[in-house]
């Protein structure tokens, strides 16, 4: 008997080990399969764009504002639990910006048929920068988790294409205009001289910080430019662009700086600016206003010799021209007699009054031919003037102004000689003598 169970354990017993090893081997497989465990439904895999409802997979291709944030979620769910870190493959579409802020799952449980399941959920922001349908590909995902023999498989699962489509939201936008959407915008603009009260070589530093939620830093507007002139050198610091996620609120922020140098004296203006966004909540395109800020710099020597370098070449061109022209005049008066006015204005300046009254009735004779002061005008102004200047009322307004009176006369009468002999006539009439 024993010798009967000695013969059939050495003839059956490699066979026995093989069908062991290989049903060992068999079981091991399948439960190393990731896709087994899928299949078995104790791993699942899905994902959906915008917001999730209640059969994701049958929802029709949504569609989204240009600009607009989307929300791809990827959820993977086991029964039982993850005993691996997850891992998200890249996200690539053709003119979508696709972002994940967040490194890190959101990990939850459900009960589902009376069973809980782990849930992990991640987050990616697309951004679609033209209008069109758009696909979101499979995307890797590779997990661990807890098999039902205890055993831990790993392996890569891949979600199902996504089909969605963007749009303008207004027809005051296009594709070329640069704008952005977002849901809130806030908008903070800071000024920083370097001295008070600012001159010429002194700085200012402007820095406007736009923030928004739901949307992305890249697309916020690049506002600052570099444009200078005569009156300051604009000198552009490096933008600062920041995108955060904070329990599932978005939010960007884009800071840009510049820094003015003034380069002259005097008021200028720093230029405002506008941007324009849509608002995906109230479904309307709003615009902002940043102001522009005016400043008062004091010119430095240079500056001022700098600034008006063509007005002092002048200035001092005739200063020279006039000097040297009165130098021409005086002493081209030195060998003849000095005008009439000049002589006047002399002597009335040197309170000479006897002589001035001279030169006035010396010029009326030279301008009208009359002799006394009552004949050169019938206007009682003139006639009461005339009667002041007589009296021997010294006052040297109303000899100029008597001047220019006669001075007047000249223009009405017909240019002349002026007789010397005013008796020749008489004597001409008598004698017949034409």
């Amino acid at each position: 008997m024993i010798e009967l169970f000695r013969r059939v354990m050495s003839r059956y017993l490699p066979c026995f080990f093989i069908v062991l090893t290989s049903f060992c081997t068999s079981g091991l497989v399948s439960a190393q399969d990731i896709n087994q465990l899928q299949r078995n439904h104790d791993v699942e895999i899905k994902a959906w764009v915008g917001k999730a409802t209640s059969n994701e997979e049958n929802r029709n291709s949504p569609n989204f504002s240009v600009n607009e944030q989307v929300i791809l979620t990827i959820e993977v769910a086991t029964p039982r639990w993850f005993t691996g870190g997850t891992r998200i493959g890249s996200v690539e579409i053709p003119d979508v910006i696709a972002k994940q802020r967040n490194q890190l799952a959101t990990n939850f449980t459900e009960r589902k048929g009376g069973q809980t399941w782990s849930r992990q959920r991640w987050e990616v922001t697309l951004y679609p920068q033209v209008s069109g349908d758009f696909v979101v590909p499979p995307i890797a995902v590779s997990v661990q988790v807890s098999a039902p023999d205890g055993k831990n498989v790993s392996g890569t699962l891949y979600t199902q294409p996504i089909q969605f489509s963007a749009s303008l939201p207004s027809g005051l936008l296009s594709d070329n205009t640069q704008w952005f959407t977002a849901t809130h915008v806030d908008v903070n603009q800071d000024w920083e001289t370097s001295s008070e009260p600012l001159k010429v070589g002194d700085a200012i530093t402007r820095k406007v910080t736009i923030t928004a939620q739901d949307s992305l830093s890249v697309l916020l507007p690049d506002l600052l430019k570099g444009e200078s002139n005569d009156s300051y050198q604009t000198y552009l610091q490096p933008h600062q662009l920041t995108d955060t996620q904070t329990r599932g609120d978005y939010q960007s922020t884009r800071t840009e700086e510049s820094v003015y140098v003034i380069q002259q004296g005097g008021e200028f203006s720093l230029p405002a600016y506008e941007f324009q966004w849509w608002n995906s909540e109230t479904q309307q395109l709003e615009s902002i206003v940043i102001e522009g800020q005016s400043f008062q710099a004091k010119h430095t020597l240079k500056s001022f010799v700098k600034a008006y370098f063509v007005w002092i070449i002048g200035l001092v061109s005739t200063l020279v021209l006039g000097f040297v022209f009165l130098l021409a005049i005086k002493r081209y008066y030195r060998s003849r007699p000095i005008p009439p006015w000049l002589n006047l204005h002399r002597l009335l300046k040197e309170n000479r009054w006897g002589e001035a009254r001279a030169a006035l009735y010396r010029q009326l004779r030279v301008n009208t031919s009359e002799l006394e002061m009552c004949h050169a005008d019938s206007s009682d102004s003139w006639q009461k003037s005339s009667s002041r200047m007589q009296s021997g009322e010294r006052s040297s307004s109303l000899i100029k102004s008597m001047w220019r009176k006669i001075q007047t006369k000249q223009n009405h009468l017909k240019l002349r000689i002026p007789k010397a002999l005013p008796q020749l006539d008489k004597l001409k009439q008598r004698d017949g003598i034409e």
